[in-house]
């Protein structure tokens, strides 16, 4: 079902919806024009049939003497067209059938002779085999009536065979056009493919096939590609750079802190240079993310929580584990336990004890990192994951950290196909949730 609605809305779908409309629409009004053409053709020839049978028949009986005006009336009729005679006054007289109005008056225009009192009607209904026979009657000059039955009736028109050759050759068309949409539509999917893929790390060759437009599209976004890698190149290089210079002027002032005679100002300063040498690596972290090259592979992500809560808990940190001790995904190992250890560091920093969880369910691996700390307004919750935000206003290291921790761990999740969301939750602290696509058949 869910084929088909996102069929309904692609591009591909509403294209082939409109050709075979239109298709359907041009085809039904040429067979329509055709049946009412052909019907009303049919009409005339049958009110020109009917008119030149009643006037030999009239001129035939009137040669005929009354005695014999039965028999010749007779000797008239055939399989498809009988003729009666009767005298006096005939049943069918004044009898006409308001659908066949339009025959009486077109049979008078081609025969006046036949006189106002010709009557027209179908057969009756207690004849299952000649309900729709046309019947009638009109006076001769002497007063008796010539009455007919004719086994043929107006509006009879079936499709020759013309049409249907030509509804087989709509269908052809059709059909035709369902493939060529469904072929000049194929670029456009690769190049969807193609994008999805673009800026997860390496350059991805957008295919340039397809019409000149697409292929267009794809020379571009090939072009624009090798101009984004090319910058990010030369960022990473001065990123390299800035990280060297400014590691070595910390280095040299950790030196000079040897000849700092105040034990206090010593201290104070040590811990300046550590939250500087925290701030650049945080900083350097953040900037390399867009182009690290770390593989996907299918990971025990119970294992990596459980080894991030060991390691917390050897620093002296109430950080625990609570979950199965198998849970599969395809992650990029390093990047997505960093993105562990900047949410538990953040748990850490605005509360004291801190639960990681694990929970499997059918397509999904849900991890939950929960802290008892005060939680974050429901209005802040957004603007949490914006690079250098701080929602404590302080510029400490120790409650305010650098502003980067949330944004480095989401892009890694979302790098390995994943969201992380924070709520609060309902005990006022806060939970950082990841989802993960569960590793298909390796459980």
């Amino acid at each position: 079902m869910k084929q088909l609605v996102d069929l309904a809305r692609s591009l591909e779908g509403r294209t082939v919806a409109v050709l075979l409309l239109a298709v359907l629409v041009v085809h039904g009004g040429a067979l329509l024009l055709y049946r009412q053409s052909a019907s009303a053709a049919a009409d005339e020839a049958f009110a020109n049939e009917v008119a030149r049978q009643l006037v030999l028949a009239r001129e035939a009986v009137l040669r005929r003497p009354p005695g014999e005006r039965g028999i010749e009336a007779k000797a008239l009729s055939s399989g498809h067209f009988e003729i009666g005679w009767e005298r006096g006054e005939s049943a069918e007289t004044g009898k006409t059938d308001p659908a066949l109005r339009d025959l009486r008056e077109r049979v008078l225009e081609i025969e006046p002779v036949l006189g106002p009192g010709l009557a027209l009607a179908l057969a009756a209904p207690d004849e299952p085999l000649h309900q729709q026979d046309l019947r009638g009657a009109f006076p001769l000059p002497d007063g008796s009536f010539l009455t007919f039955r004719s086994a043929h009736s107006p509006h009879l028109v079936h499709l020759a065979p013309w049409a249907y050759l030509a509804t087989a050759m709509a269908i052809l068309v059709g059909v035709a056009a369902v493939v060529l949409v469904h072929r000049i539509a194929g670029p456009l999917r690769e190049l969807t493919h193609a994008t999805v893929r673009i800026g997860h790390g390496t350059v991805v060759s957008v295919p340039e096939v397809g019409p000149d437009e697409t292929r267009g599209i794809g020379r571009a976004l090939n072009a624009m590609q090798g101009r984004i890698h090319r910058l990010v190149a030369e960022r990473t290089q001065a990123l390299a750079a800035v990280s060297h210079d400014l590691r070595t002027p910390i280095a040299r002032l950790r030196l000079r802190l040897d000849k700092v005679d105040d034990l206090a100002d010593r201290r104070a300063m040590a811990a300046d240079l550590d939250d500087m040498q925290a701030m650049i690596d945080a900083t350097l972290s953040y900037l390399r993310g867009e182009a690290d090259p770390e593989a996907r592979q299918v990971v025990n992500v119970a294992s990596v929580l459980m080894s991030v809560a060991d390691a917390s808990a050897d620093v002296g940190r109430e950080v625990g584990y609570d979950g199965p001790g198998r849970a599969l995904a395809s992650v990029r190992p390093v990047a997505f336990r960093r993105a562990v250890e900047n949410l538990v560091d953040n748990g850490v920093r605005y509360g004291i004890r801190v639960r990681v969880g694990i929970e499997i369910e059918e397509a999904t691996l849900v991890v939950r990192i929960d802290d008892d700390g005060p939680g974050i307004a429901p209005e802040d919750v957004a603007r949490a994951f914006q690079p250098f935000t701080r929602l404590e206003g302080s510029r400490n290291r120790n409650t305010g950290g650098t502003g980067l921790g949330l944004t480095i761990a989401r892009r890694a999740v979302e790098a390995d196909g994943g969201t992380l969301v924070l709520s609060n939750r309902p005990e006022g602290s806060l939970r950082a949730e990841i989802r993960l696509p569960r590793a298909k058949g390796r459980d």
